[in-house]
């Protein structure tokens, strides 16, 4: 046939290949006939376009249980940071007190040695040269001999 040879489409309404009779008859093929085409008129944008009530209260308890669970996620990650917070204050206490008490037992260590009258002592005749003294004098400042000194009498210790 002529149609594969040629850039003619391939006509799919018609009817078989032409018999040559009817080539002879002058025939037209016959078209096959189409289901028709009917057009609905509408309203278009005018249209009613309610939602069912169902619709929107499905989506109200969406947009609800939505709400919640961030509210439930904001509130969980509140309370974690808060506590996370809290146990970093914690740990940070805990570690000025054990410094704290590492100072303290330092400084009682070096106030016994420090303190210690045979080490006074011995700085004392080593290092400064000084010696015991051979002759002591004590003063007794309780409130009885400073009354008495302020009346313009000399006490007993005085003389």
């Amino acid at each position: 046939m002529g149609y594969r040879q040629s850039n003619a489409a391939f006509a799919y309404d018609m009817q078989p290949a032409a018999t040559p009779e009817r080539l002879r008859q002058n025939e037209a093929p016959r078209v096959a006939e189409r289901p028709s085409l009917h057009v609905v008129t509408g309203e278009g944008r005018q249209a009613n376009q309610a939602v069912s009530p169902a619709f929107v209260s499905v989506i109200k308890v969406c947009c609800v249980l939505i709400a919640l669970f961030c509210v439930v996620g904001l509130a969980r990650v509140s309370l974690a940071s808060a506590t996370a917070a809290t146990l970093n204050n914690n740990a940070a206490l805990t570690n000025e007190l054990e410094t704290g008490r590492d100072e303290s037992s330092n400084l009682e260590v070096m106030q016994s040695v420090y303190g210690s009258p045979t080490r006074i002592r011995d700085l004392a005749s080593g290092t400064l040269g000084m010696v015991d003294a051979e002759n002591t004098v004590e003063l007794d400042l309780s409130g009885s001999a400073a009354s008495s000194a302020t009346e313009g009498q000399p006490s007993a210790d005085q003389q």
